[in-house]
């Protein structure tokens, strides 16, 4: 197995195993109803959406696991400057492997070569947004020496113009 820079050619492969991913964390917390959320807001979902994907290859930090030209893995990441009083930060956005895949050690190796790639590019600190409940990602991530302070993050859409009127 090979990780690799993420490419242009990979885009229908990643996206397919990204929404896979998506959808099972989904119906485990949406109780199966992902067949009821909205067809546009399922195509918006995840960082290989038409809107997001070339940022990320551009980024030169997003990566795949690949054997015999079939896609086990991946991982989106980009650096961000002036964030959390970082000069430059490794925003990892997303991660999966297939799931005959996982427990292989395939999500270390994605993780570890993007927070290496980072370093090297000049990030000073790796950010990782992981639910609560998902505890093999809270693992995987302190495995590689990441610290979880239980923070939720708190989201505003301003593209939304059901919600109340700023000032």
């Amino acid at each position: 197995m090979d990780i690799r820079p993420m490419k242009l050619k990979d885009l229908v492969k990643v996206r397919e195993l990204e929404i896979l991913c998506i959808r099972e964390y989904f119906d485990k917390e949406l109780e199966n109803k992902w067949d009821e959320l909205p067809k546009e807001w399922k195509e918006n979902l995840g960082a290989s959406n038409p809107r997001s994907f070339k940022t990320y290859l551009e980024s030169e930090l997003s990566f795949v696991a690949v054997e015999d030209d079939e896609i086990m893995g991946f991982i989106f990441s980009q650096t961000i400057d002036h964030v959390y009083n970082a000069e430059k930060l490794l925003w990892i956005e997303n991660m999966g492997v297939h799931p005959y895949f996982r427990r292989n050690g395939i999500g270390f190796k994605l993780l570890r070569t993007a927070v290496e790639e980072g370093k090297k590019k000049g990030a000073t600190v790796a950010h990782a947004a992981i639910q609560p409940n998902n505890l093999r990602s809270i693992m995987l991530h302190k495995k590689l020496g990441f610290f979880m302070d239980r923070r939720e993050v708190a989201l505003l859409d301003l593209n939304d113009t059901n919600k109340k009127k700023l000032v």
